[in-house]
């Protein structure tokens, strides 16, 4: 364990389970209920950007826990981000939402992103996604922090002390979800589900053997990645074609939180993955992508400011390493 993680081991004072008020939006509206730094999140972001969807945004407040208060509970017995409201209609889970606005948003202003199910093409989307879909993110990111040995050279928002407030804020919202387990009368089969799993997922990254196994499985699909590109013939833009698909917005946003972690020259640079290197840059020449960074969501300055001041630097790192 790296000397960040064992800073972090002194006590903190408890999480205090607290309740939120619920946010009140027109019935008309397509509302997403989200984090900006959570994958998933970014994930439906990405689809909806690209699909040219407008919908109202609301960022959860995962540091204080608002993911377990009563009314997102409602919403969402897990208690995860991201959730879509269109009207009566409640959408939780990242894949379901995407299928929802797959299926609701066509026409020439909503490009498709997932081709026909009788297609070719179709059956290479869904083999990306399956590849990328088994990279354990939460897990990769809650490593990176603690396991100095690994030199990463990690951008914004996960740089400095920051990594350190991550790992602090992920002990208490561990704390907030063992809370709500304890005290909440409803939904504890799937809250404690939950906490099993992020419970399993801090003990795997803690052993550096263990964590080295997660990394060595995010290379396996970059290598896949990096082999399909060079076999393309003729040379596409993106995976399965010279059209964005929802493999793209997968790959894409993994090399993204790879990129964000510090682990790029771990992976591609240098000569290692040319072709996944090159694709990344394209990646990132996208409207999308660029829309993807929190400063553009003037909710944040909100959250920010009901945040308690000895979480603020989490609150500008996506706070709950579990969840990201």
């Amino acid at each position: 364990m790296g000397d960040q993680a064992k800073e972090i081991e002194a006590a903190t004072p408890p999480a205090i389970l607290q309740d939120f008020k619920a946010p009140v939006f027109a019935d008309n509206k397509l509302v997403l209920y989200f984090h900006p730094y959570n994958f998933y999140s970014q994930k439906v972001l990405l689809v909806l950007y690209e699909k040219n969807i407008d919908f109202t945004p609301y960022v959860v407040d995962l540091c204080n826990g608002e993911q377990y208060s009563s009314w997102f509970l409602n919403l969402n017995p897990k208690g995860d981000v991201p959730v879509l409201q269109d009207g009566a209609f409640i959408i939780p889970n990242s894949t379901h939402i995407i299928n929802y606005v797959e299926s609701k948003f066509r026409g020439a202003n909503h490009p498709v992103l997932k081709p026909d199910q009788s297609s070719a093409q179709y059956d290479q989307v869904m083999i990306y996604e399956s590849a990328v879909g088994r990279v354990p993110v939460g897990a990769l990111s809650l490593g990176s922090f603690i396991h100095d040995d690994l030199k990463l050279v990690p951008k914004a928002p996960f740089i400095g002390p920051v990594r350190q407030s991550c790992l602090k804020n992920n002990d208490k919202v561990l704390d907030l979800l063992r809370r709500s387990v304890d005290e909440l009368e409803s939904n504890k089969s799937a809250l404690k589900q939950k906490l099993d799993i992020q419970i399993r997922r801090k003990d795997l990254v803690s052993c550096r053997d263990d964590f080295q196994r997660v990394l060595d499985a995010v290379r396996h699909v970059l290598l896949y990645v990096e082999q399909e590109l060079s076999q393309q013939a003729p040379r596409n833009e993106w995976l399965t074609g010279n059209e964005v698909t929802l493999a793209d917005i997968s790959l894409g946003l993994l090399l993204h939180r790879l990129y964000q972690l510090g682990f790029e020259n771990y992976y591609w640079s240098f000569g290692k993955l040319p072709q996944v290197e090159g694709y990344f840059l394209r990646f990132r020449q996208r409207q999308s992508y660029h829309k993807l960074q929190p400063s553009n969501f003037e909710i944040l300055r909100e959250m920010w400011a009901k945040t308690p001041g000895n979480y603020k630097l989490g609150a500008g790192a996506g706070f709950l390493v579990g969840h990201i």
